[in-house]
């Protein structure tokens, strides 16, 4: 009899853990195609566009060499107002979120197109912290990214 209730506790253990790493794999995704669906944006509508979509009304961004900007209107009214004609893509590479499932980050690699007809490019990489806002929908709270050398 002992052996039987140490078989099904071993079962349930197991169980257990298959559908807690089943979850968060789940939410991992979510999260993911949160970040893909944001980058989409960027490409159909502008990056100034996509980020008031998808920023936290909280939000705040650390820019490379610059100084922080906090809050949605001010990070649009910085990226309106950058002062030539660009567009941002990127891919998300990884992330990860909190047990919880409310929270999270990404990251992935970006490219800056501008210039003339967009031709030339800077590279990057990037970290975006992720919350869960009042509806469920993953949102940005904190947008940072710096340069990368141009990949081989």
């Amino acid at each position: 009899m002992k052996k039987y209730i140490w078989s099904v506790v071993t079962f349930l253990l197991i169980f257990t853990s298959f559908c807690q790493t089943q979850s968060d794999r789940n939410m991992k995704d979510e999260l993911l195609n949160a970040d893909k669906e944001f980058a989409e944006a960027s490409v159909k509508y502008g990056a100034a566009e996509a980020f008031k979509m998808f920023l936290a009304e909280n939000a705040f961004q650390l820019p490379h060499e610059q100084n922080p900007i906090y809050g949605a209107d001010n990070i649009y009214k910085d990226m309106l107002g950058a002062g030539f004609e660009y567009k941002l893509t990127w891919e998300p590479q990884d992330g990860m979120t909190a047990a919880s499932g409310d929270m999270g980050y990404t990251w992935g690699k970006y490219i800056l197109h501008f210039g003339e007809n967009f031709s030339e490019k800077s590279y990057g990489k990037y970290l975006n912290v992720w919350i869960k806002d009042k509806n469920g929908k993953w949102k940005v709270l904190v947008d940072m990214g710096n340069k990368s050398p141009e990949p081989k």
